[in-house]
Parts: structure tokens; sequence; C-alpha cells
């Protein structure tokens, strides 16, 4: 409901009286005719004006509580993609596996470092089966070997 207010100056002033445009709506900056003042023309554009940005609001408040649940790595401290957070929601949690707490990156560099781990792990015990048939080669050629 619009305020419309007037002065009792202005009406005696002007020639049209209270007809002239001497009643002003609160919230407008110029005088106009009774009738013009409480005739709302921007009423269907403002409402979708108000309403388009009440939605607007809404959607900013829900994408900053969306953020706010979003995961952090672990190790890094760094959020998680939509992609990875998305995968682990498609996924569930899974019992024991702590991959579930690291962003890609570092997930990717956690099973690098176990197969690099895996691979040394490989190469010591070859090396280390090397060595010992070495040894025993090296043990029956010794003096006392060649008489066996």
């Amino acid at each position: 409901m619009p305020v419309v207010v007037t002065e009792l100056e202005r009406i005696t002033a002007d020639p049209a009286g209270a007809g002239g445009p001497v009643w002003r709506r609160l919230g407008r900056e110029e005088w106009q005719t009774l009738g013009e003042a409480l005739d709302n023309p921007d009423g269907d554009r403002l409402y979708l004006v108000q309403w388009r940005e009440a939605k607007r609001r809404q959607a900013e408040r829900e994408a900053a509580k969306k953020e706010a649940q979003r995961p952090v790595c672990t190790r890094c401290g760094a959020k998680f993609t939509d992609e990875r957070w998305q995968y682990l929601l498609g996924r569930g949690r899974s019992w024991g596996d702590r991959t579930d707490e690291l962003c890609g990156p570092c997930r990717d560099e956690h099973f690098a470092r176990l197969e690099a781990e895996r691979v040394a792990r490989r190469q010591a015990e070859e090396d280390a089966a090397r060595e010992a048939a070495e040894a025993e080669v090296k043990k029956g050629r010794g003096l006392f070997g060649r008489r066996r």
C-alpha cells in the first residue's frame, strides 16, 4: 500500500488544487497528481526484480553452504575439486581407505610413492638374491673349493 503525502501550502498554491501535481508518493522524487501517485505502473517489474534478487541471494547462500561442507585434503589442506567430491559421494566411503581423505594430486602422489616403494623393495630383493648367488659362486672357487 503506497504512502502518499502533500503539503497544505502546495494545494492552496496550485490553481488545480488537490487535483494538481501536489501529491508525493514516498520513495519517488517528483510531485504527482493523486492518480499518478497511487498508480503502480512499476509494480510487476518491481516484483520481478525483487523476486530475481531473492533467488540470487538464495543461490549464493546455498553455494556458500555447499562450500562450507566441501571436504579438505588432510595432507595439503586444499579443498576437493567438484569431480573428486562427486566421485567420493557416488562411491561412498570405504572402510580403511585413507585415500578418501586426500585430494586428487595428493592421492596420485600417494600411489606413485607406494609404487616406487614396491619397485625399490623388489629391486632390493633381486639384488640380495643376485649377491647370494654370486657369493655361492665365489665360495666354490676358493682354494679348497676346487677339490670338490
